[in-house]
C-alpha cells in the first residue's frame, strides 16, 4: 500500500462475524480522528463476513482473508500489516466511541514515557443490555501492582506504540487465550502504562466469546504469567499467592468457577 502512514492502524481479527463486524467496523470508520487504516484479518470465516466486508467502501479498510490459524497468529499478521506507529486494538464484536482514538492519541502524545494505554469500559450482554462499567486503574504504580494479580487492560480498548509491542516479541503464538496479558506483562518492563478513566468502549459479552469458551487454558495461562515475572524478579516472592490462585481456580468446578466470577463481578 503506497502514500503516507496514517496515524494509527486498527487491528481487528475476526471468524465467523456476520451478524456484527459491519458495526464494530464502521465505529472505528467513524472516528472523528479520521488519520487511520483498518486492518481486519479474517482467520478463516464460514459464514457470510467476508462479504459483509467487502460491502463497505472505504479505502482505509484493509482486509486480508487466510485459513484459520487463531487468533493470536491474526493479530501478529496484522501488527505486520500496520503502518501506523501507534497501534489499537478493536474486537470484532466491540464499538469504539467515536472520540476514543482522538482521545488516546493526545494522551501518548502529551505523555512519551506511556506506550500502552487503555480506557474504561461498558459492558453490555448479547440484547445491548448494559451489564457494568469497568474502570481499570489509571496510573502506572497502581496498574503494575494490579499486573501481577490480573488483567489490568480491556484488550479491545487498548492503544500502544508499534515498536515498543515489536521489541517486546509480539504476541505470543504459542497461547491460544490470554495472550494480551502476556504480552502486556512483558511490555512492562520497558515501558510506563495508563489507562483513560473515560468510557471509549463497548464490550459485547458474547457466551461464545473465546475467554468464556476456553476458561481452562486462560487460567493456566496467567499461572505461567505471574509465576514468569516472580522469577524475572519484576515482583517480589510473597506475590507467588497471586501465582498459585489460578491454579487453584483450576481445581474448583467449571460451574462453581462461573458462579463465583459472577458474583465478583456485583
Amino acid at each position: 500500500m503506497t502514500g503516507p502512514a496514517p496515524a494509527v492502524s486498527v487491528l481487528m481479527a475476526v471468524r465467523d462475524g456476520a451478524p456484527w463486524v459491519r458495526e464494530a467496523v464502521e465505529s472505528v470508520l467513524a472516528q472523528t480522528a479520521g488519520d487511520l487504516e483498518l486492518i481486519v484479518i479474517d482467520d478463516g470465516s464460514t459464514d457470510a463476513t467476508l462479504a459483509v466486508l467487502e460491502a463497505v467502501r472505504d479505502p482505509r479498510l484493509r482486509v486480508e482473508r487466510r485459513e484459520a490459524q487463531g487468533l493470536t497468529r491474526a493479530l501478529n499478521r496484522g501488527l505486520g500489516l500496520a503502518r501506523a506507529s501507534l497501534v489499537a486494538r478493536l474486537d470484532a464484536d466491540d464499538l469504539a466511541l467515536p472520540e476514543r482514538l482522538a482521545r488516546q492519541r493526545d494522551f501518548l502524545d502529551a505523555h512519551p514515557g506511556v506506550g500502552l494505554l487503555g480506557t474504561a469500559a461498558r459492558e453490555v450482554d448479547a440484547l445491548g443490555r448494559e451489564v457494568r462499567v469497568v474502570r481499570p486503574p489509571r496510573h502506572d504504580a497502581a496498574l503494575r501492582r494490579a499486573l501481577i494479580r490480573e488483567n489490568p487492560f480491556v484488550h479491545s480498548s487498548v492503544m500502544l506504540r508499534r515498536a515498543l509491542c515489536e521489541q517486546a516479541g509480539g504476541y505470543d503464538e504459542a497461547l491460544p487465550v490470554a495472550q494480551d496479558y502476556d504480552l502486556w506483562m512483558r511490555m512492562s518492563r520497558a515501558t510506563r502504562l495508563a489507562n483513560l478513566d473515560d468510557v471509549l468502549v463497548v464490550r459485547r459479552l458474547r457466551p461464545g466469546r473465546i475467554s468464556v469458551e476456553r476458561e481452562g487454558d486462560r487460567l493456566r495461562t496467567e499461572a505461567r504469567v505471574r509465576w514468569e515475572a516472580i522469577r524475572r524478579g519484576d515482583y517480589p516472592w510473597w506475590c507467588v499467592v497471586h501465582a498459585l490462585r489460578p491454579t487453584a481456580a483450576l481445581a474448583l468446578p467449571p460451574a462453581l468457577r462461573r458462579g463465583l466470577r459472577i458474583a465478583l463481578r456485583r
